[in-house]
């Protein structure tokens, strides 16, 4: 069998991938083999995700490394395990050529499922620390205006092409439910999906740390000034930013922009009885009938409270003296710290393993 876990992003994936690699000894001895396919990446498989045309083709040399560990596997008459994030682009065809590649008839995908709205935030915050300078009012405005259209809040738009494909099999890891029951995920994934038990997570593992919305307000006013590229995606943007700040820069800028953006700050309200996200949760729980994991009693898959954020029109007060003085120096040296070639020093440093709890 081969295992494709494929996100999506913003629901553990990387505390998963850096468990399945510490862990990739036990798993071993129980029957699953998590390949070491690339030295850029070594907990994950982003490279096997970017090399599609390799995959179509079966030509290549990450081809070449697919098709050496199916090998390695079915010597030892091992399952697979692979994961990525970057899988959502692809199309149910190119899932059944990378088993093809593997030497796998038998394929299922593993999807983690989050409530669409609070991984709608988490996804904003994201494009933020990339370089982006949008607000979450706007942000989630473009996603509102078509939620069943929308990737970031329906997840049919990804899994609905592979539900539909019957040579594939699908397993959606409740993400809420298991946050309910105080699991872990990487232990429900191991139970649940791969059928392991006794797989703890590795010890060491770092969490992905939340930071109030100040912060990625704050930002937006940083990428503005120049600190990052804007219009492309500043993958290491946010690292800067974090090497250049400390706990007690974070925590006034915290108490400025609250303070200074007082003002001009929006409560944004997602209710849970409102007609989109009704069709949201009816639509999903349609389709992921039987295939959810663990079962789960909840009447409607995304319960709970309303969900309240908020977001400051940072317009209003960027240019006002206080702000200036922080931000325009600092921009200045994310911009220094680029142009030094920072990026690869930044890169080596990164542990491939970091990761956030299912709690995140």
């Amino acid at each position: 069998m081969l295992i494709i876990h494929v996100g999506p992003r913003k629901t553990a994936s990387t505390y998963l991938q850096a468990n399945f690699y510490r862990n990739r000894g036990k798993l071993w001895k129980q029957g699953w083999l998590y390949p070491v396919l690339s030295l850029k990446v070594r907990n994950a498989h982003h490279e096997i995700g970017s090399a599609l045309d390799e995959i179509r083709s079966g030509i290549g040399p990450m081809a070449d490394a697919i098709r050496k560990a199916g090998r390695r596997a079915a010597a030892h008459k091992a399952n697979i395990l692979i994961s990525t994030e970057s899988f959502h682009r692809w199309l149910p065809a190119d899932f059944l050529a990378l088993g093809a590649l593997f030497g796998q008839e038998e394929i299922r995908i593993a999807y983690v499922l989050r409530d669409p709205v609070s991984r709608m935030c988490s996804l904003w915050s994201e494009t933020v620390k990339g370089g982006k300078t949008h607000s979450l009012v706007a942000y989630s405005e473009r996603q509102l205006a078509a939620p069943l259209a929308s990737a970031a809040l329906n997840c049919l738009v990804e899994l609905g092409p592979v539900l539909a494909e019957p040579r594939l099999t699908v397993t959606v890891l409740d993400f809420e439910q298991i946050r309910k029951n105080k699991g872990d995920i990487f232990v429900a994934f191991c139970s649940d999906i791969l059928k392991v038990d006794g797989v703890e997570p590795a010890t060491g593992t770092v969490r992905n740390e939340r930071h109030p919305l100040e912060i990625y307000d704050y930002l937006r006013i940083l990428t503005k000034a120049g600190g990052a590229e804007v219009g492309k995606r500043d993958i290491l943007y946010w690292r800067r930013f974090l090497r250049s700040h400390d706990e007690n820069d974070l925590a006034l800028i915290v108490d400025t922009v609250a303070r200074i953006g007082a003002d001009s700050r929006s409560l944004l309200r997602f209710e849970r009885k409102a007609p989109w996200f009704a069709a949201l949760d009816e639509h999903a729980r349609q389709a992921l009938e039987g295939v959810i994991a663990p079962p789960s009693p909840r009447q409607a898959l995304f319960d709970g409270p309303d969900i309240e954020a908020f977001s400051y029109d940072v317009a209003c007060f960027e240019s006002l003296p206080e702000i200036r003085a922080r931000s325009m120096p600092r921009s200045r040296n994310l911009r220094a710290s680029r142009s030094a070639g920072a990026g690869a020093a930044l890169l080596r440093s990164c542990a491939p393993s970091r990761g956030a709890s299912a709690s995140d």
